[in-house]
């Protein structure tokens, strides 16, 4: 019957539709159409969900064509985000796709065949678009983009640090008292000395990529930089050795004990080498003595025969007027007659 009142009309209505609806869920029919069978995991009947997102698509390609933008109240924002979240975390529980929920979602992936492809098209697409129109990421911020990624590489490697594996590969255990793989920490170390030696080549400040002054291997700011820090990173330098002498492994690489000493034997055995220490008896260079053979007078002792020569030249005498005694060192292997 008619009412009046449009209030109450509309409180009635509302009250039938709510009833209307629960009844079609309990026999498990559409809710919009209540004829056929609800979809798997959803409310409505897959004619019904097509129409529905078909005129969806349609109201906002008008308004997209008109220039009118979708104003949401923040709050009905972040209660929509909610439902997408719990919609996507429910679908992948049930092993589908969280986007469409209609076919299986890809082996460690969270969307299906179907829809993970028609989303990197539009990815690649847009980074296309951006990138020809000279903007960064895509065309979103890049603020908030380098924040969420810098939180997916942190979460990534927690997860990856509580598995006992490489924080960069994910594959292979980290080394000893590391948090990175032998064969990553090789490929860090090869990237490091090529970008370096790169840098230095072209003039370039190693840190920032930035022209130095005169070739100096840092720019002023990251020379202003490595001052304030240096302390800083000497003070983890001397915690982290206090903590391997404690623990007896070798304080350069922490994968061999050292039994008691700093670092252990192949260490040791590389830095010697490298090291300016003199190994064995030093090849000092030859000095010359000058003897006249007529009286045996010296005239003098000089490191070259440059020296030799001008000191004949002063006493003016020549060489077969005296003799040359060359004082070699032990280690020397070249002899001048």
């Amino acid at each position: 019957m008619p009412y009046r009142d449009i209030d109450t009309a509309r409180a009635r209505g509302l009250e039938r539709h709510r009833r209307r609806i629960a009844e079609r869920a309990e026999l498990g029919l559409c809710r919009r159409c209540g004829t056929r069978p609800a979809a798997s995991g959803r409310t409505t009947c897959e004619p019904c969900a097509e129409k529905r997102r078909a005129a969806d698509r349609t109201r906002a390609e008008k308004r997209r064509q008109a220039g009118i933008k979708r104003v949401r109240n923040p709050e009905a924002r972040k209660a929509e985000y909610r439902r997408a979240r719990q919609r996507a975390e429910n679908r992948l529980a049930r092993g589908i796709c969280s986007k469409c929920g209609r076919r299986p979602n890809e082996p460690n992936r969270r969307l299906c065949i179907s829809c993970g492809q028609k989303r990197r098209a539009v990815e690649r697409e847009r980074y296309a678009r951006a990138r020809s129109e000279g903007l960064k990421y895509g065309g979103r911020d890049p603020a908030a983009k380098r924040a969420n990624a810098r939180k997916r590489s942190r979460d990534r490697q927690r997860v990856r640090r509580e598995s006992s594996l490489c924080i960069r590969c994910g594959k292979s255990p980290p080394v000893k008292a590391g948090s990175s793989c032998k064969t990553c920490l090789n490929k860090r170390s090869a990237s490091d000395r090529a970008t370096y030696s790169a840098r230095r080549s072209a003039g370039l400040c190693t840190r920032c990529a930035i022209p130095t002054f005169e070739g100096a291997p840092v720019c002023g700011p990251c020379t202003v930089l490595e001052d304030r820090y240096r302390e800083t990173k000497n003070e983890a330098a001397r915690r982290r050795y206090a903590d391997r002498r404690a623990a007896w492994i070798c304080t350069h690489c922490a994968s061999r004990p050292s039994f008691g000493a700093s670092r252990c034997e192949p260490c040791a055995k590389k830095a010697w080498e490298r090291s300016e220490q003199v190994k064995g008896m030093p090849v000092y260079p030859p000095s010359f003595t000058v003897v006249e053979r007529a009286t045996g007078t010296g005239h003098g002792t000089w490191d070259s025969w440059e020296e030799v020569a001008i000191a004949l030249s002063f006493a003016r005498l020549s060489l077969e007027d005296v003799d040359v005694l060359i004082d070699h060192a032990p280690m020397h292997t070249t002899f001048i007659d």
